[in-house]
């Protein structure tokens, strides 16, 4: 660090921590694994000279909450002590001789992000990206990341660890994509590059620190995988740690007429709407062979979709949410003036064509039964009991990135975008099989149907 001819106190190690601090993308992601300097990168990169030395310099630094942020700043008044910066405020904002100033917050209310609207931020860094929980809370963020000053070019820098509720939407948008190499976002035109490191890229810990590494070798294998190597197809936290994508998600097939079919439904507004179509065979497998997800719509196109996507079926029961049944005039105001407003969710539904009955909610239950289902091992249970089509990409695209809830452990955590796992729950609540007296009629059925489209056919396989 050499700022108006001062003594360089600080420099970057070779290797990714220098990588990513040369980076110019508009969002640099730095990370992936423990202990890999992401830290004092960031620290680093707040004070390029150019920036700091130009009185209009705004930056902001965002941490998950004030305890994680007070760490920050106290990392910070070192780190910065050499430049004749004065700290004030709560939370902090550190002022500095030139004019410029880095301020700092937290994300500790969900709506913390929109307390940022209308500012103008040079630079944003933002310490564990995946603390964030959804895409649109982070893009709404780095939406005050602009510049009006000649000179100041906005950036973003982040860092993470593979890991916590944002841990599937920061993979899709960096890690997948812009590993390595800048990836250009076909929206926005806007740049973004994915830099991963590891704790041997830190070759201060290693040096001072060598047991904390010896600790990261021997963790078990996911978190090894996770914290040591920065895998991030599995994380530290993740909810349903035995989903994979290869045993559970199949091409879709025509579901036989005999099996039984169920359907369950999330309701949400702001939040989406999800509806599952499940159908179970006579082993009392589940498959999920149909979705519909969507927000910010009214009841009545919900309830049409539905219709829609269950047109010539019929259903062992449709199950929903307990809160459909509450009677708030909220809830109803965007669907229909003619009713009265004192309907609940579960009336207009019905009144629309739309029968539903009551989910079981038992959270911690629920979850156990997912897990059961999602179950399977390599030796006497090599698949597993549910399987959903490849068209059902919500489910398939939020199931594995849900994480367990910090303060309730064995519940997930609800901030994150849970809606198609809720009805996931409540369908596998109550579903049942056929009864297995019906195969050998139903297999009757289907080898005259062979016979008749092809009279050359002479047997079976079994």
């Amino acid at each position: 660090m050499n700022i108006d001819n001062k003594k360089i106190l600080w420099k970057p190690h070779k290797g990714a921590q220098t990588t990513a601090l040369q980076q110019t993308a508009f969002e640099v992601l730095y990370g992936g694994a423990r202990g890999g300097g992401k830290t004092e990168a960031g620290l680093a990169w707040m004070i390029e000279p150019n920036y700091l030395m130009n009185p209009r310099y705004r930056g902001l630094v965002i941490r998950r909450n004030y305890d994680d942020l007070r760490d920050w700043i106290d990392r910070a008044r070192q780190f910065y002590r050499s430049l004749g910066v004065k700290v004030t405020g709560n939370p902090a904002e550190f002022n500095f001789p030139s004019g410029a100033k880095i301020r700092t917050g937290h994300l500790a209310d969900s709506d913390a992000t929109y307390k940022y609207l209308g500012h103008e931020y040079h630079k944003i860094l933002i310490e564990e990206l995946t603390i964030i929980p959804e895409e649109e809370h982070y893009l709404r963020l780095i939406s005050t990341c602009r510049s009006t000053v000649k000179g100041l070019i906005p950036q973003i820098f982040c860092t993470t660890n593979p890991g916590g509720v944002g841990h599937m939407w920061v993979k899709q948008r960096f890690v997948d994509v812009a590993r390595n190499e800048e990836y250009i976002d076909p929206v926005t035109g806007r740049d973004r590059i994915f830099i991963p490191s590891r704790v041997y890229d830190n070759p201060t810990l290693m040096k001072h620190d060598p047991n904390y590494v010896k600790t990261l070798e021997g963790l078990p294998e996911e978190l090894k995988r996770a914290w040591l190597d920065g895998d991030w197809d599995v994380f530290s936290g993740q909810y349903f740690n035995r989903w994979r994508y290869e045993k559970h998600v199949v091409k879709p097939f025509k579901i036989p007429s005999d099996w039984h079919r169920y359907r369950a439904i999330d309701y949400g507004f702001s939040a989406p709407f999800c509806c599952l179509w499940i159908a179970v065979d006579y082993d009392g497998d589940a498959y999920v062979y149909k979705e519909h997800y969507e927000k910010r719509q009214p009841l009545s196109h919900h309830t049409a979709k539905i219709k829609e996507f269950s047109a010539d079926e019929k259903y062992q029961n449709t199950l929903a949410d307990p809160a459909c049944w509450i009677r708030n005039p909220q809830n109803t105001n965007n669907w229909s003036n003619a009713l009265p407003t004192h309907m609940s969710i579960a009336d207009i539904m019905q009144f629309d064509g739309v029968t539903a009955n009551r989910a079981n909610n038992d959270r911690i239950n629920g979850w156990n039964v997912v897990r059961e289902y999602l179950e399977w091992n390599d030796s006497d249970k090599p698949e597993p009991r549910l399987k959903i089509f490849e068209n059902c990409k919500n489910l398939i695209r939020t199931l594995p990135m849900l994480v367990h809830s910090e303060k309730r452990p064995e519940d997930l955590d609800t901030k994150q975008e849970d809606h198609s796992a809720d009805a996931l729950r409540y369908g596998l609540m109550y579903i049942g099989s056929p009864s297995k007296d019906s195969v050998k009629p139903y297999l009757q059925r289907e080898l005259e149907k062979l016979l008749a489209m092809d009279s050359t056919w002479t047997g079976i396989r079994n």
